[in-house]
């Protein structure tokens, strides 16, 4: 059954108490790489009224937009959600409410309209200052019932315009009515009257919006958007994916899966095996064919020369860019291995296979999770101990050289090879296996028994 959730917080306060037995799951305002975090599948819908900015990243458009690719249907009100349903409408989320009309016709045009200063979820989101949106909506009431005149009212959302937003407030409205030239007696009449007839347009559309996710699940269908423009799957994306999956190099499966890349003895059969199974399988997908396992180097290399890489039929002479890919002793191999080093070493970023994404799977298994895990908790115990992470002592500072002399020892390999050994390895370079190891460096250089793992079935299983 499709769910809904909904991005939730100061817009509404409450709104767990106002949304009992409903089937939307409440979350709170949403901050970068939420969206990739949820558990989602086409046909589900997301709701975004409330958000983050300031004390961590906003939602990024693209986390939006690749929700839309799978079919999720994204919608917005209120606040962040009606922002982003204006600058994301043309892709297909949609808005709906006061707030975002106002914003889609030019009504509005500032960002920080719909901000305001707000305490911890534990305290319900109390509001701490007003956001100027519902202060226009409170002085056009004000208006309307002849408190004040538009012009005045227009003069104070230009005063609380320039304030930040902090700062704005009805217990501020006498010292801003001085600046907008109105008397004291006015002022604390329309102080008075604001108070007591306070608009909100946010948590009426946050209502709204609630209401709609909570309807029935036809309701939520997402909506078709044939000749939307296809989101593509940068590197930025890719990578933010990654860190909301799977944690930080400290504690996620990341971390984990770099400890394989670098000290399991046998990883590069490991991706070697990997990537041709890849390239095979995409040759055959794109060619309606089914792959024998004796013949999955053959339909890699081929794979190759459909993507464009080099020509087919193969000729040595067209090939010479292959030296910079191979060491010296592999250029004597028969020229489809050169091929599938090629493969193997480039692919990577030739023909963009999320790799990281992929080599996840070692981890399935049990024993090689439970190895590395172990080598991560050393390697940080170490660190912890010498104080690496200090400002003067930080990871990061750790000579390049000193990690580069220890991967070609541990490799067994010679320096001047170590930038394809990195690449065996499933590393984009060798400078990103130099990041990868500085986490490890104290206990692989000083306690190297401890940096080491049992060897890998070419499935990634543990070794008999």
């Amino acid at each position: 059954m499709p769910r809904a959730y909904c991005f939730i917080g100061p817009s509404l306060p409450g709104a767990a108490g106002l949304t009992e037995g409903s089937p939307v799951r409440l979350l709170p305002p949403v901050a970068a790489g939420d969206l990739l975090r949820l558990d989602v599948r086409a046909g589900d819908t997301v709701g975004i009224v409330d958000g983050y900015f300031h004390q961590s990243g906003s939602v990024r458009h693209k986390e939006i937009l690749h929700l839309l690719d799978q079919g999720v249907r994204v919608m917005g009100a209120a606040s962040m959600g009606a922002l982003r349903a204006v600058e994301l409408e043309p892709f297909g989320m949609e808005g709906l409410g006061q707030v975002h009309a106002a914003y889609k016709a030019g009504l509005l045009e500032a960002d920080d309209e719909v901000t305001l200063l707000h305490a911890t979820a534990e305290e319900d989101y109390r509001a701490v200052s007003e956001p100027l949106v519902c202060m226009r909506a409170t002085f056009a009431e004000a208006v309307r019932h002849g408190v004040c005149d538009a012009a005045t009212a227009a003069r104070l959302v230009e005063v609380f315009a320039r304030r930040p937003f902090g700062l704005r407030s009805y217990a501020a409205l006498r010292q801003a009515g001085a600046e907008a030239g109105m008397t004291p007696a006015a002022a604390r009449s329309l102080q008075r009257y604001c108070v007591a007839h306070r608009q909100d347009p946010k948590s009426e559309d946050a209502l709204l919006l609630l209401s709609r996710l909570g309807g029935s699940p036809d309701a939520r269908r997402p909506v078709p958007r044939t000749g939307r423009p296809v989101t593509h799957r940068t590197s930025f994306l890719y990578a933010w994916q990654l860190a909301a999956r799977h944690g930080d190099a400290r504690h996620g499966a990341l971390g984990l899966l770099r400890a394989v890349q670098l000290f399991a003895e046998d990883y590069p059969a490991h991706h070697r095996l990997m990537t041709l199974r890849t390239l095979a399988s995409r040759c055959a997908g794109e060619h309606g064919a089914e792959v024998p396992e004796d013949r999955e180097t053959e339909c890699a290399v081929r794979h190759g020369a459909h993507a464009g890489l080099y020509g087919w039929p193969l000729r040595e002479e067209r090939l010479g860019f292959l030296d910079g890919w191979t060491a010296s002793a592999e250029r004597e191999l028969p020229l489809p291995e050169r091929l599938a080093l090629f493969l193997v070493r480039s692919s990577r970023t030739s023909l963009r296979v999320p790799w990281d994404e992929m080599a996840l799977s070692v981890l399935d298994d049990g024993t090689v999770r439970a190895g590395a895990r172990e080598v991560v908790e050393r390697a940080w115990k170490a660190n912890d101990a010498c104080g690496l992470g200090a400002p003067h002592r930080r990871i990061e500072n750790l000579s390049r050289g000193k990690v580069t002399e220890l991967l070609a020892d541990r490799w067994r390999t010679p320096p001047d090879e170590l930038e394809l050994a990195a690449l065996d390895r499933g590393f984009a370079s060798l400078d990103q296996a130099v990041v990868a190891a500085r986490p490890f460096y104290l206990l692989a250089r000083y306690d190297p028994d401890a940096a080491r793992l049992g060897p890998l079935t070419p499935d990634g299983g543990p070794g008999a």
